[in-house]
């Protein structure tokens, strides 16, 4: 008498398969959009590993930069493309958005109620 698997190899790969899809679908990412520095909109879209910029009619994609933890504090997420010369800092509702020589601080749009848009410092 031979032993069968109570499971198929071929059930047990479309499993794997699903599960693969499904974790995939949890990390994709939502659009967000920040108000920035002079009432500048931002558009966001970032995953724990890449993210796509649009703002001002371009659009970049940055990659997510280790940072060291921090105990007992808001862990800050950063993201850069050196090519395109960005540099993303995210910390709760927060962003410092850096082009070039220009820096910009932005607030989660649903934060940015009329007359707290941060105000230009140049």
């Amino acid at each position: 008498m031979t032993h069968r698997p109570v499971c198929s190899p071929r059930a047990i790969r479309m499993a794997m398969v699903a599960s693969l899809a499904l974790a995939g679908v949890a990390a994709q990412a939502m659009t967000v959009s920040y108000q920035c520095t002079g009432r500048r909109l931002l558009t966001a879209e970032l995953t724990p590993r890449l993210g796509q910029l649009h703002f001002e009619g371009q659009n970049w994609t940055v990659a997510r930069v280790p940072v060291p933890r921090v105990r007992g504090g808001v862990q800050e997420a950063r993201y850069a493309s050196k090519k395109d010369g960005i540099d993303v800092v995210t910390k709760e509702r927060n962003m410092t958005f850096t082009h070039g020589s220009e820096t910009l601080q932005c607030f989660l749009f649903s934060d940015a109620l009329p007359g707290d848009a941060p105000q230009r410092t140049n």
